[in-house]
């Protein structure tokens, strides 16, 4: 298959699907568009022509091309709607990576969809070189084995540390946490919330901690357990307020519960930062379409893929033996939906 093949395929151009799959920035194509032309690169495993590549750049064609890798991406989340935006980036730029890598990213799946005894499911029609796990749920000993036992080659690539021996890519959502408490510290907001999930989470555990190294008080009424979703993110906010939670900020533990918080608090005539400030983690697209734009802890999405291919192709060609912990830098993405405290 040719790149003038999946452009007739999806119905655009040749340079909208060259775009898109050399990672030409998120406005390359509709994210309906980029959606129809990773099925049908996925469906197919196109794999770039590697010599005509090397014409077009002018160096020598290769006598032997590089060996071709099957890998397999399993979500930890229940389904895809449980999926954050940014783990759908992270996929998109491990399957960016692995065409650039001369691999194929087979599919797609959930960590539910395997039985026990540990089965594949049933439409993978031949075991896979490796796989990429991701997702914010943790797992347990047992999921891991079973994992293990289909996937010799695996690597874990997320914002929760696992407590388990497998080669990981983290940016730590415990760190990111901290971070975003203390940053709010230094705008003078010494009551400060939290919504998002609780349980096993590191992003609640950095919260708690980022309070206890202030010195400042944790109260539970303060957070609410929700689903980092926006309509939990919006169910969240709703709580506090009804509760008459005494803060004024609020730390998010990812972009999308923040944006639901935000919707409910415009709803309710809150002004964003005037009277709360609120802050998310991750710094998806959107973030910088909310209204006001939305402070976030920036989470570097495209460099997670990349090293955490080149991790688990070092694992599968055999150059390492060792179990690998990566664990790269976040920084605050500083917007309008925060603001000093002046009262």
């Amino acid at each position: 298959m040719t790149l003038k093949d999946i452009a007739k395929e999806a119905g655009v151009s040749i340079s909208t699907v060259s775009r898109v799959i050399n990672n030409k920035g998120s406005n390359a194509a509709s994210k309906h568009t980029q959606d129809k032309i990773w099925s049908i690169v996925r469906k197919n495993g196109y794999i770039p022509n590697a010599a005509a590549r090397t014409l077009k750049n002018g160096s020598p064609v290769p006598e032997e091309s590089e060996p071709s890798y099957t890998i397999d991406c399993i979500y930890g989340e229940h389904s895809r709607t449980d999926i954050s935006p940014l783990y759908q980036e992270l996929e998109r730029a491990i399957e960016q990576i692995a065409i650039r890598q001369k691999c194929t990213v087979r599919r797609s799946f959930f960590l539910e969809e395997f039985s026990f005894p540990p089965n594949p499911p049933t439409t993978q029609k031949n075991n896979a070189d490796g796989a990429v796990l991701f997702g914010k749920r943790c797992l347990t000993q047992r999921q891991f084995e079973l994992l293990e036992t289909t996937y010799r080659n695996l690597v874990y690539v997320g914002i929760n540390p696992l407590d388990l021996k497998c080669d990981q890519v983290i940016c730590n959502g415990y760190h990111a946490s901290v971070t975003a408490v203390q940053y709010l510290h230094r705008l003078k907001h010494n009551k400060i919330g939290y919504l998002g999930a609780q349980k096993d989470t590191s992003c609640f555990q950095g919260y708690k901690q980022a309070l206890r190294e202030l010195g400042l008080p944790f109260h539970i009424t303060n957070t609410v357990n929700v689903k980092e979703t926006m309509e939990g993110g919006y169910h969240g906010a709703r709580l506090l307020l009804e509760r008459e939670a005494d803060i004024t900020a609020v730390v998010c533990a990812d972009d999308l519960t923040a944006i639901g918080a935000m919707q409910y608090y415009r709803e309710c005539r809150r002004r964003i930062p005037k009277d709360i400030s609120v802050i998310g983690i991750g710094d998806i697209p959107h973030a910088q379409r909310t209204i006001p734009m939305l402070t976030t802890v920036h989470v570097p999405v495209g460099e997670l893929g990349n090293i955490a291919m080149k991790v688990l192709l070092d694992r599968i060609q055999g150059g390492h033996k060792l179990n690998l912990k990566v664990e790269l830098p976040h920084y605050i993405a500083e917007r309008n939906s925060c603001a000093r405290y002046t009262r």
